[in-house]
């Protein structure tokens, strides 16, 4: 009950911020005409108002006596980045919401053969939706509270210009959690095709009439989960693609600006706190992001070590077992990598050099206008 809750609560922030129209109604997801015409109106007003809004924001940054005069460009690259991906965000409302309905009409069928199963979300997956809701929701609250923590002395326009880009940043953070719940769906699927495998493995008995009706019925929804992870990989490529780099930019840019600003700015010590936890928070939320591919592969796969002991194995169960062992799911992003923990690590060992790099040649033009300055 506390997991449909939270994911009912995302759906309508999620209209409410224009990343989806599609609103959950009793257990239905709808689009009315004012729900359209509203996320229409706030994406038209975003994609116009964002680039100015940013653009003071880049300048207001650029006239702090803390950031060094030869990085001027830091904050410009940082939000240019962040715009395009959030243009590219709203222009695909269309194709997610289309597997948006998809996801929900198996997620339905789902929860009715658990139901009859009498089976539960293990323990595991609960957690990490949890823990994922939960970064997920202090990266939200913490961008539309700093809107009015922080924004002593701006104008009213500042203050509008604030909204606009905080908006912007729950719109790049929503889509990668509804990227991340939407292959959450599909690897509970896979847990419960799993757990029921194993049960009729482990009668070593003949499958009776009703059982092999039972395991019919697991062949078709690990068939429909397969189909929808492909369609929902497909999808989501470009726009993780997108937002790959634009948290590669944001890690790297970001942890140099707030590196700087902690040893150069006299600020209060609870806002160089707020801006730490936001950056490793983000860094968790997307390791997550990057760990429930790697989830629903293994799921997708799970190997039957005890199927070789196991004398008695009808025709039907055998065939099912040699589909599901052999099917392998290509969770790559745009067909270029495949995301999972391994690929992550390799990014943060990527993000970790040039962040090196970007404080070398801090360091060398430090020396070199102290030096012009004597």
């Amino acid at each position: 009950m506390g997991r449909l809750l939270l994911l009912d609560i995302f759906q309508w922030f999620a209209v409410l911020i224009g990343l989806t129209s599609y609103r959950l109604v009793d257990g239905r997801f709808m689009q009315t005409r004012l729900t359209r015409v509203y996320t229409l109106i706030l994406n038209v007003i975003t994609v116009v108002m964002l680039p100015p809004a940013l653009l003071g924001a880049a300048n207001f940054f650029v006239v702090d006596i803390w950031l060094p005069k030869f990085m001027w460009v830091t904050p410009y690259v940082l939000y240019a980045v962040n715009y395009v991906v959030i243009v590219q965000t709203l222009t695909s409302r269309g194709h997610r919401d289309s597997i948006l309905m998809e996801l929900h009409h198996l997620i339905v069928k789902l929860s009715r053969e658990m139901g009859r199963a009498g089976k539960r979300t293990n323990s595991s997956l609960r957690r990490l939706f949890y823990i994922k809701t939960i970064t997920m929701s202090y990266l939200c609250l913490s961008y539309v509270l700093g809107t009015f923590l922080f924004t002593d002395g701006f104008t009213a326009y500042m203050i509008l210009s604030c909204v606009l880009i905080n908006n912007g940043y729950n719109i790049l953070i929503s889509t990668t959690h509804l990227y991340f719940v939407s292959l959450w769906q599909v690897a509970r699927g896979y847990d419960f095709v799993n757990q029921q495998l194993e049960e009729l493995i482990s009668t070593r008995s003949p499958l009776t009439s009703g059982s092999t009706e039972e395991l019919r019925s697991l062949w078709s929804l690990h068939a429909s989960l397969s189909r929808t992870a492909q369609k929902i990989n497909r999808i989501y490529g470009r726009q993780m693609l997108a937002s790959r780099f634009d948290y590669i930019i944001f890690t790297v840019i970001n942890g140099y600006i707030g590196s700087i600003y902690t040893r150069n700015e006299p600020a209060p010590f609870l806002t160089k706190c707020y801006g730490g936890l936001v950056y490793w928070i983000r860094i968790m939320d997307f390791f997550m992001t990057d760990y429930i591919c790697d989830l629903v592969t293994q799921y997708q796969s799970m190997r039957r070590d005890t199927v070789s002991e196991v004398s008695v194995m009808s025709n039907e169960l055998h065939s099912f077992v040699i589909y599901q062992n052999s099917m392998k799911l290509n969770l790559k992003v745009c067909g270029l990598y495949p995301a999972n923990r391994k690929q992550w690590l390799s990014m943060s060992g990527a993000i970790l050099c040039n962040s090196i790099m970007l404080l070398q040649y801090h360091l060398m033009m430090k020396a070199k206008t102290e030096k012009l300055n004597k």
